[in-house]
């Protein structure tokens, strides 16, 4: 199971029960979002469990934030990342690396969960930079994400499309396979096909002299909002939180700034 959804030994918690609505509108958005849902604690995905219960044991956000208050922030969301990740930094010995590899991974997913959520109408809040997501409902029954009228899938966006669309060739194999395999320590879907959700790949003219590369990006579910407050918070915080996850999962990335669109994030293979 990895270090989360695990009580720490001698550490008294009290009962606390998830509600089943607050996780129901929880799980919907994470679906929406494209990300993948730990049920039962098994990952990799976002591990749903209630504030102050065993899972959430040693897992306090520090003081002043409110954070803790299982009344306020009743839901808390854990990520979890790959079988193989997640044993290898429990089992690791000093000096290994992975288990900064794994907090890496999971704090980047968390950090964008709360970036992210208010966005589809629920409140989150993140207490420290290496504490959990605490989630709580909005003040409205259905938020103002899920209640607009749904769009097309948004995927890259439009202009990331059109440029990747009229300079790209055919995806490197070489870094497609790179990609797969930081995605899959990380424990992120990858987008087998141009409906579905995870991190996609195109294709892009490299600089002259230099190596394959590809676009990274993260492309949601269809049925995400279309709306731009919605496809802002989601591009914004997942292109980060993918960014950040797959470098340190050994992924050479480098971010593109054009200057008539949106930054891309360029994958590379090793050599």
């Amino acid at each position: 199971m990895g270090v989360h959804g695990v009580a720490a030994a001698g550490v008294r918690v009290r009962a606390a029960r998830v509600d089943p609505l607050l996780a129901d509108r929880v799980v919907e958005a994470l679906l929406l979002v494209g990300l993948p849902v730990a049920h039962g604690g098994h990952g990799p995905g976002v591990h749903l469990f209630a504030t102050g219960s065993a899972d959430d044991a040693g897992g306090g956000t520090g003081t002043g934030t409110g954070a803790d208050d299982p009344e306020r922030w009743p839901l808390t969301l854990r990520w979890l990342c790959s079988a193989r990740l997640e044993d290898a930094a429990a089992a690791a010995g000093a000096g290994s690396p992975w288990p900064r590899t794994r907090q890496v991974v999971a704090d980047s997913l968390e950090t964008a969960l709360a970036e992210l959520l208010p966005a589809l109408g629920l409140s989150a809040v993140r207490g420290a930079p290496t504490g959990p997501t605490r989630v709580g409902a909005a003040g409205s029954a259905t938020g103002p994400g899920l209640e607009q009228e749904q769009g097309p899938g948004l995927g890259l966006e439009t202009g990331q499309e059109q440029e990747q669309g009229n300079a790209a060739g055919p995806v490197a194999a070489e870094v497609e396979a790179a990609v797969r395999r930081s995605a899959a320590l990380a424990g992120l879907p990858l987008a087998r096909h141009p409906r579905a959700a995870g991190v996609a790949l195109a294709g892009c003219v490299p600089a002259p002299g230099a190596g394959p590369v590809v676009d990274v990006a993260w492309r949601p579910s269809p049925q995400l909002p279309a709306t731009p407050l919605v496809s802002t918070a989601v591009r914004e915080a997942m292109h980060h939180a993918i960014g950040s996850a797959l470098t340190a999962c050994g992924l050479r990335t480098s971010w593109h700034r054009p200057a008539d669109s949106a930054p891309h994030l360029h994958a590379t293979a090793d050599h």
